[in-house]
This record gives structure tokens, sequence and C-alpha cells, in this order.
């Protein structure tokens, strides 16, 4: 199969990387210039030291180059960046489906799905789940889910995607699963506080419980399936996004809890972190859609208010009636 891969940061190289070894074409998309002749040249990723990029994978800077001819299309860009993508890029697309792999949210809290959709003819999937690009690269044992409408279609992207050691799940909760994969980096950067500040594991599991039931109340109050908040896309993504080394998110909290600027943290950061963005986000959901979201505003309130995180947590939740 041919497969286009917007975005040669670590998980669009990572996927690359993994969906090569199924003898797949693969042509991956590179914003930056310099970036996308040393993979093409070297094949190699520099934010993936050790990772190898076999000779079936084809780089380049020119998106046409890179789109036209493809079957399946994976947008693998930061999320802010999208919709300005898929617009500047759409007339590259024929009808050929879309599996966004970007963990985030569209302009005005949209869902990521959506702003795609109303831009392309083909059908529109998502990727998502506990999957660090580090241990991807490296072959190592992972489980994803495909989300998005039942078919013909998305049984073969699956089985493209499938191996037997990127174990490709299936789900029809878009909405759920996308949320999942956006809010669990709030988690993230809230565990990552505490242990910047050495708060100890029990703390860390309390946030985590109750954060994930948070984001079950966003989920719910959208139209998401309860199932999908104790799935792969779920708990499975918060256990691997708030205790792995790996996770950007996790750095981030975890630095300003030992008392950096948030700012300072961002600046110095050669990778997204999804998670300060996604905060704003869940605030805004928690407005519209009048709903009660303690840890979430207690974590917006430390990243952008400087509250102490202690403080937040002993004023979280209270006894039960």
């Amino acid at each position: 199969m041919n497969i286009a891969i917007i975005g040669g940061g670590s998980w669009g190289s990572a996927l690359a990387i993994t969906l090569a070894k199924n003898n797949h074409h693969i042509k991956v998309w590179e914003f930056f210039q310099e970036q996308a002749d040393e993979m093409q040249q070297k094949r190699v990723c520099k934010l993936l030291p050790g990772a190898r990029l076999s000779e079936n994978i084809f780089i380049s800077h020119k998106i046409e180059e890179v789109l036209p001819g493809s079957e399946v299309v994976l947008l693998v860009v930061p999320s802010d960046k999208v919709e300005m993508t898929v617009i500047k890029s759409k007339h590259l697309f024929s009808n050929q489906p879309i599996v966004i792999c970007s963990k985030g949210f569209g302009e005005g809290s949209q869902l990521l799905s959506e702003s795609v959709q109303q831009q392309v003819t083909g059908n529109v999937y998502c990727l998502y789940g506990p999957t660090h690009a580090e241990e991807v690269c490296q072959g190592m044992f992972s489980g994803i889910v495909l989300a998005g409408k039942e078919g013909k279609e998305r049984a073969a992207i699956q089985k493209a995607l499938h191996s037997d050691t990127f174990h490709v799940e299936v789900s029809d909760d878009i909405i759920g699963v996308q949320l999942c994969a956006a809010l669990k980096n709030i988690l993230a950067v809230f565990v990552g506080v505490l242990d910047g500040k050495k708060l100890g594991d029990n703390a860390k599991a309390y946030v985590i419980t109750k954060g994930l039931e948070e984001i079950k109340t966003i989920g719910m109050k959208m139209g998401a399936k309860e199932e999908t908040f104790y799935g792969l896309a779920g708990i499975g993504d918060v256990i691997v996004t708030a205790t792995s080394q790996h996770s950007r998110n996790r750095h981030v909290g975890e630095q300003v809890g030992k008392g950096r600027k948030l700012d300072d943290v961002l600046a110095e950061m050669k990778m997204v972190a999804e998670g300060v963005t996604a905060v704003k986000k869940a605030i805004g959901f928690k407005e519209k859609l009048g709903l009660h979201l303690p840890l979430t505003e207690g974590l917006y309130q430390i990243l952008f208010e400087g509250k102490d995180a202690e403080e937040i947590l002993r004023n979280l939740g209270g006894m039960n009636p």
C-alpha cells in the first residue's frame, strides 16, 4: 500500500519505520527542509536517536511529492497545525481516507475529525493509544486504537497498520477516542507537577483516578461511549503518558513542580507539549457544558495563576454526603 505521512517528527517517523516493516511504500512530508534533507540522505530522525529509516521510506519538504498517489494519509502534525496543513494541501487530496494521529483540538475546541472532514471528501479516522514513539520505532510491543466508521475501508486500514508488535484495535467511538487522546495530557502534566514537588505516589493515584473521571464526564456530555475511557485509548493512554519518562507532558509538569516558569520550560523543548493547550480547552468545556471539573481547574491555576499544587490538592473534592 502507498501511505503518505504528513509530519516527520518523532511520532510520524516512528509510524513510518513501523509501517515500512509491513512492506508498504511510505512517503513522509517534513515541514523543515533541512530536517527533511537530513532524514532522506542520512536515514535518521534526530528526535529518535538510534532509529533508522529504511530505504522504502521517502522523505521530502515538498508536499506535492508526498500526497499524490497515496492510498491512505496519516496526519501527524501538531494539533494546532492540522487544520492549516489540510487547507493548504487539500487540492492534492483525492478521495483517500485520512487517519488523524495528532492529539489535541481544532479551532474553538472543535474535534480534529470535524475540522478535517469539513475540508476533505474521504473518510476520516483517528489513531490513538498508549504508544510512545521512542518504543514503537524500536519494534517494542504496543497497542493502539483505530477509530471511525465501521466497514471494509476501516478493516483494510487496520490490516495495513497491524503487525505482531503493533496491535491495532478498532472502535466506532471517534468522539471518545479523541477526547481521551487530547485530555489525558492534562493528567500527565499534573502528575509531573506532583513528581517535581515530590508529593508521592498516593497523590498521583488520586489525580489519575479523579482526572479520568473528569475526562469521562466531558466525553459523556459530548456523546462518547463510557467503555472507551476504560480501554486502550482511555486508561491505557493515561497510564503511559502520566508515568513514563518519555512523556514530554509529564516533563513539563515536573519542571513547573520544581519551581521553573512554564514559558521557560516550553521555550527549550524540541517537541510540543499538547497538555498545556488542552488545559485551556478543557476549561472552555467546563464553562460551555456547565461541568464541575475541579482537578482540571486546579491544574489551570497551577500553570497560569501560580497557585501551589499542595494547596490545590487539599482543596480538591471533599467528604461525600
